[in-house]
């Protein structure tokens, strides 16, 4: 497979190598400022040249690591050019700064966690914002922790039955449209001007949002965004790995039709196919189901036969729909970033696809890599 040529993102001018950097982990308090610098700079090293972050992720760390790892890239006293690589940021949530803690402001979503976290180590919490000026804000704000001048897309986050709930969803749908609160016309301006080459959205699938996911709720939700906002590709979680390939009833297909790119993000599935025999190991953040575990084992006993990494296989999988212009696996250290290479890199022989199909364990349906 090849996984040098850079990819055009649906039909937008941004064009990515395939390997990406997912900036999730880093954003976690538990990984220290300098194991962050090492991982991005790992990545760095190993040709990524490809950076999805968010304001949520660590609420404003994942940013700002990855901007100053970025920015020091090639040694002090200096910066790679910003034309080399690409970052991929997020808007819909602002970070409000809240010195002293007021549980007034903290909600929680449909299934009782907190949407609306606090982060204690610095005082900033979040709050959900998709109007125009809302999302203009957010821009500059991203910009400011990246230390970056522009990024070269912006992703609408969460807009999702995980953090919403049906009347909360109509809200931030009317702040997106063009005629309620403007949020589209902001990403379309942005655009426009050349201040970011692609405009995405997020489409998740993980144990907050999955009975959404058991009816045409979610993936209404998906079109009605992109009759809102003139997408140019979606980050889909969890809806389309080498376990779950419900992204392939509708939200691959309207991605055909329209000309939208698609980053797949968490292609492991939080972890679970790079070792799914790991106690405790979660599975897109929570127990696995049975079927999960019994399709895994399958999984595993077949690319054993052949002596390829089930991990090798997730993360390759993804990549052979058209659609997909590049896996952003996330890492915490330097060893996992060169461990996601890696698996990128391993042959995997067709008869492992051949015999997923044969013993019932893929979707017959479902492009795999040759």
């Amino acid at each position: 497979m090849d996984v040098v040529t850079p990819r055009k993102v649906g039909k937008s001018s941004l064009a990515v190598i395939p390997f990406g950097f997912g900036g999730g982990t880093i954003g976690s308090p538990a990984v220290s400022n300098s194991d962050a610098f090492d991982t991005v700079q790992a990545a760095w090293d190993l040709g990524v040249r490809f950076f999805d972050t968010a304001p949520w992720y660590g609420v404003g760390r994942s940013e700002r690591r990855l901007g100053l790892a970025l920015n020091g890239a090639e040694g002090a006293g200096t910066a790679p050019d910003p034309a080399t690589y690409a970052i991929n940021t997020k808007i819909g949530k602002t970070l409000v700064p809240e010195p002293i803690r007021n549980d007034a402001n903290k909600t929680v979503s449909p299934g009782g966690m907190v949407r609306t976290v606090r982060d204690p180590l610095t005082g900033f919490r979040v709050s959900f914002r998709y109007t125009y000026d809302a999302i203009l804000r957010q821009h500059e704000d991203s910009l400011q922790r990246l230390g970056r001048s522009s990024v070269d897309s912006l992703t609408i986050h969460d807009i999702d039955y995980g953090y919403h709930d049906d009347a909360q969803l109509e809200v931030h749908l009317h702040e997106l449209s063009a005629e309620g609160g403007g949020g589209a016309r902001a990403l379309h301006e942005l655009r426009d001007a050349g201040q970011i080459k692609a405009i995405g959205a997020g489409c998740n699938l993980e144990s907050r949002n999955a009975d959404s996911w058991l009816t045409p709720k979610h993936e209404d939700l998906i079109e009605r965004m992109a009759d809102l906002v003139d997408l140019d590709f979606l980050v889909v979680a969890g809806g389309y790995t080498l376990l779950e390939t419900r992204a392939l009833r509708r939200v691959l297909p309207l991605c055909e039709a329209r000309g939208i790119g698609v980053i797949i993000a968490a292609p492991f599935a939080s972890g679970w196919l790079v070792a799914p025999e790991t106690a405790g190991m979660t599975y897109m953040y929570a127990e696995p189901p049975e079927e999960i575990v019994t399709r895994s084992h399958g999984m595993q006993a077949i690319c054993a036969k052949h002596n390829v990494p089930l991990a090798a296989a997730a993360i390759q999988f993804p990549l052979a729909h058209p659609s997909v212009a590049a896996v952003i696996p996330g890492a915490k250290s330097p060893t996992e970033v060169r461990q996601n290479q890696a698996h990128l890199q391993t042959p995997v022989p067709n008869a492992v696809w051949d015999a997923m199909r044969s013993e019932g364990l893929l979707d017959d349906g479902a492009a795999t890599p040759s």
